[in-house]
């Protein structure tokens, strides 16, 4: 397998570690008097503290692997946005809110397809990497029959 498609399982665990992280680092945007009347349609689920730590690390690892790397780092920077980004979706679609309706639909609509997107395009930069640093290998390889004299 060539560098620039091991790029692509990275970037995956990346993107999964940096949806998580996102999760935490946002917290409830319910807004207070909401929570005050202790009425909630949907409860977002709770997760255990270490699970934010190990995907923190997850996420510092999978950005070290890729760092000696700089030509790698763009499909995996892509996937870490398109986690954030559904980090931050799961966060405004489940707010206990008056408006929370009308935020939760645009995040389906425009903020879930753009992850989608953000995701495509990494695979397809690391597919187009792998390529082209492969054409490369080709046509720097020396001619034989030029040096046998």
């Amino acid at each position: 397998m060539h560098s620039a498609l091991r790029a692509i399982p990275v970037g995956l665990v990346a993107g999964l570690c940096a949806t998580v992280v996102a999760w935490y680092l946002i917290g409830d945007v319910s807004p207070a008097s909401d929570l005050a009347d202790g009425i909630r349609a949907y409860d977002p689920p709770a997760l255990p503290w270490p699970v934010g730590v190990l995907a923190a690390a997850g996420l510092v690892c999978c950005v070290a692997a890729v760092v000696r790397r700089w030509a790698l780092a763009s499909p995996v920077v892509l996937c870490v946005l398109a986690g954030l980004l559904v980090g931050w979706a799961g966060r405004v679609m489940t707010a206990a809110s008056i408006g929370a309706n009308i935020g939760g639909g645009l995040m389906l609509l425009i903020g879930l397809p753009l992850s989608g997107i953000l995701v495509l395009a990494a695979v397809v930069t690391a597919l187009v990497i792998a390529r082209r640093s492969q054409r490369d290998a080709r046509m720097s390889k020396p001619d034989p029959s030029a040096t046998a004299m």
